[in-house]
């Protein structure tokens, strides 16, 4: 069975904070999460790490991908299409 930390987004996703490095994995989406999670809690932030942990299949990780950027916006980190 495949890991979802090595399911990748169709389209990798840049963040405004940081240009250079592109999100093209669920597992480093998760892990952008997590740690902003440690600084400031929120439901949406624990929802959406749950959506990126159960995404395997490539519906559910594209689903993922569009809860994360939906976080990353609201979180002010204007994820984007790279």
């Amino acid at each position: 069975m495949k890991a979802f930390e090595d399911c990748a987004f169709d389209q990798p996703v840049a963040l405004s904070a940081d240009c250079a490095t592109l999100i093209r994995t669920a597992g480093q989406a998760a892990d952008v999460v997590r740690s902003a999670l440690r600084a400031r809690f929120t439901i949406q932030g624990l929802n959406t790490i749950l959506m990126l942990e159960r995404a395997v299949l490539g519906s559910e990780v594209q689903e993922a991908r569009v809860a994360f950027c939906s976080w990353a916006a609201n979180e002010g980190l204007a994820a984007h299409e790279a």
